[in-house]
């Protein structure tokens, strides 16, 4: 069976995020067969028509080929007032715009929250934009929620079972890519 490339998002941009431990974790746990690799998006510029029409920054046009290159992409994007932080935001509407390298790809979105609602609000924004989008919408995303419970003294994921619970999302994932 071929490997499985897969791009991951992380919608913050802060050195300590839980959304990017979560991301450590799959990658970690990934299941055989797939490989999941980190496309920072620190340096990407807020999307402006503007910027657009002087011409792709390298930034964006590095993004547009990472996901050219890849069979599926996952956001790990944290829940910012029941929706979507800008960040994660902001990498849509840089995919959504020419060469619009995401077309026919698969895509998914995993998050985590300090509360019980495991990122139901920024889950069903994810998924009400992503239908509107040229991509291969995967029919599941996947929230941890009450994550400082799940996390050690390190800020990593330690709980066993949220983490065979994201890998097994994770092989489903690899499921829909491959269909």
């Amino acid at each position: 069976m071929e490997e499985l490339a897969v791009a991951v998002i992380v919608g913050s941009l802060r050195s300590g995020s839980v959304n990017r431990a979560i991301e450590r974790a799959a990658s970690s746990n990934a299941p055989d067969g797939m490989r999941l690799t980190l496309h920072p998006v620190a340096n990407l510029p807020l999307y402006n028509g503007d910027v657009e029409e002087r011409g792709v920054p390298e930034a964006v046009s590095a993004l547009h080929d990472t996901v050219a290159a890849v069979d599926g992409l996952i956001f790990f994007t944290p829940e910012y007032n029941s929706s979507l932080p800008a960040v994660t935001k902001n990498v849509i509407d840089w995919l959504s715009r020419p060469p619009r390298s995401w077309e026919g790809t698969a895509v998914t979105a995993v998050s985590a929250t300090p509360g019980g609602c495991a990122g139901a609000g920024v889950l069903g924004h994810f998924v009400d934009i992503m239908t509107h989008l040229p991509v291969r919408l995967f029919d599941e995303t996947h929230g941890i929620g009450s994550y400082p419970d799940k996390l050690d003294e390190s800020g990593e994921l330690a709980d066993p079972d949220t983490i065979a619970e994201l890998t097994a999302f994770l092989q489903r994932f690899g499921d829909f890519v491959r269909g």
